[in-house]
C-alpha cells in the first residue's frame, strides 16, 4: 500500500524535448501493410517486445548480464508471451490481432524483438489525480519467483528487487455468475471464507474497471517509498528507484484491490463512502465505485473497513500474475500510438466503454500524435511542440 503520489521529475513537453534528441522521424511500413503517418513531430517508436537477451542476458557475456528473467519460463504457457501466445482472442477480439510481426521494431532498438504490440491498455496514473493518462502493453505474465533467474544487472541490483516497488492496480470482478458478491478473494489472499471471486487471471474481461499504474513512482520525490532527505540514513536510500529509470523491462508487481462489503447493503459507515464515490468517479461492472487514486483506496475504503488489497504468493500458490512484464509508453504522442493499434479497456454489457475518458486520450494520440487540450478538443501540436 503506497500513499498518493506526485509528477515532479519532467513535464511531458519537456521529456518529448529531451527524446527529440535521440529518436528519429517514424514513417515505416511494417509486416501487416500499415504505413505509420508522418505526423509532425512524430518521433516516438510503437510499443515492442524485448529480445531474450535483454529479458535473461548472454551466457558468458558479463557485459550483458540481462535483466533477470527466465526466458524458458517467460515463453511456456504460463507466461503466455506476446509473440508466441496470444495473437488473438482477449484483450482483442474477432480477427484483431493483440501483436504483428514487424521489423522495424529491432531496427529503432537493438534491445527489441520484432513482435510489435497492438493492444494497448488504459491505466489511470497514481499520481492523485485519476487521470485516465497512462498506456501500457501486457506483454507476459510471471506466476511464480521460477520466473526470475537471481542474476543481477549490471549495477548488481535483482529485478524482483526493483519490480516490487511499483505496483498495478487490478480490480478483478467480485459479483459471481449467479449474482452473489463475494466479499474475498479466493486463495492466499483471502480470508478462506466462501463465497470467494476467482484471482487466476487478470485478462480484461475479468476486470469489473480498469487498471491503476504508478507511473510516476521515483526515487527523487520519494514517491517510490524511499526517504531521500529525512529520517535516519537507514531510511534514505531503502527504495531508490523510479519506474521510467530502473524498471527497463516496465515490470509490475499487481496488487489486488477489493471491497469487503456488499454494495447492495454496506452498512451505515461504508454505505456513505461507497456513495460519495459512486458520485464522483460513476459505478463499475460490479455496481461499486470506480476508484482511480491512492486516497480513495487507502484513505476512504481500507481506513474504515470497507475495502483491502493483497498481492499473490510467490510461490504461484494462487495460480494468478504476481508481476506482469508490461511497460507504459513513456510519452504516448507523436506515433506512439500506431494506426492499428486499439484500446485494450473494461467494457459494459451493451460493449460501451465503462470510462469513455481513454476512448477520447486514446483516439487523439491516434489520430493527431497529441492529448486533447485542455478544452477537449483534438488538435494536432497542441502541445506547443
Amino acid at each position: 500500500m503506497k500513499t498518493a503520489r506526485k509528477y515532479s521529475l519532467f513535464s511531458l513537453p519537456a521529456l518529448a524535448l529531451m527524446l527529440t534528441a535521440s529518436s528519429g522521424a517514424l514513417a515505416q511500413t511494417t509486416t501487416t501493410g500499415t504505413t505509420i503517418p508522418n505526423i509532425l513531430h512524430n518521433y516516438n517508436h510503437p510499443p515492442c517486445d524485448f529480445n531474450d537477451a535483454f529479458y535473461q542476458g548472454i551466457p558468458g557475456d558479463p557485459l550483458h548480464p540481462g535483466n533477470g528473467i527466465n526466458v524458458t519460463q517467460l515463453n511456456s504457457a504460463a507466461g503466455q508471451r506476446f509473440g508466441i501466445f496470444r495473437q488473438f482472442g482477449p484483450p482483442a477480439s474477432g480477427t484483431q490481432a493483440n501483436w504483428v510481426s514487424d521489423p522495424t521494431c529491432s531496427a529503432n532498438d537493438p534491445d527489441k524483438k520484432d513482435i510489435r504490440i497492438l493492444a494497448t491498455t488504459g491505466g489511470y496514473v497514481d499520481d492523485g489525480t485519476g487521470s485516465p493518462t497512462d498506456f501500457i502493453s501486457i506483454i507476459a505474465f510471471l506466476t511464480n519467483q521460477n520466473f526470475f533467474t537471481g542474476v543481477a544487472n549490471q549495477r548488481n541490483i535483482q529485478m524482483v528487487n526493483i519490480v516490487s516497488n511499483f505496483e498495478a492496480y487490478a480490480a478483478l470482478k467480485q459479483r459471481l455468475p449467479d449474482g452473489t458478491f463475494a466479499k474475498t478473494p479466493c486463495g492466499t489472499m483471502g480470508t478462506g471464507k466462501t463465497p470467494c471471486f476467482p484471482v487466476t487471471s487478470v485478462a480484461t474481461p475479468r476486470l469489473r474497471q480498469d487498471w491503476r499504474f504508478a507511473t510516476n513512482r521515483n526515487a527523487i520525490d520519494g514517491s517510490d517509498g524511499n526517504n531521500p532527505a529525512l529520517g535516519p540514513p537507514s531510511k534514505r536510500n531503502n527504495a531508490p528507484f523510479g519506474y521510467f529509470c530502473d524498471d527497463l523491462l516496465g515490470m509490475w508487481i499487481v496488487t489486488y484491490f477489493w471491497f469487503t462489503v456488499d454494495p447492495a447493503n454496506p452498512g451505515p459507515t461504508c454505505g456513505p463512502i461507497l456513495a460519495n464515490l459512486a458520485a464522483k468517479n460513476g459505478l463499475s461492472l460490479d455496481g461499486t465505485p470506480i476508484i482511480k487514486t491512492a486516497d480513495e483506496l487507502n484513505n476512504q475504503l481500507e481506513a474504515n473497513g470497507c475495502g483491502a488489497e493483497g498481492q499473490q504468493a510467490v510461490n504461484g500458490a494462487d495460480g494468478g500474475a504476481i508481476w506482469i512484464i508490461c511497460p507504459a509508453i513513456l510519452d504516448p504522442r507523436n506515433g506512439a500510438i500506431a494506426p492499428d493499434a486499439f484500446l485494450d479497456q473494461v467494457k459494459t454489457v451493451t460493449g460501451a466503454p465503462l470510462d469513455p475518458a481513454f476512448n477520447a486520450n486514446f483516439n487523439c494520440l491516434q489520430q493527431k500524435g497529441n492529448f486533447p487540450d485542455a478544452n477537449g478538443i483534438c488538435n494536432p501540436d497542441n502541445t506547443g511542440l
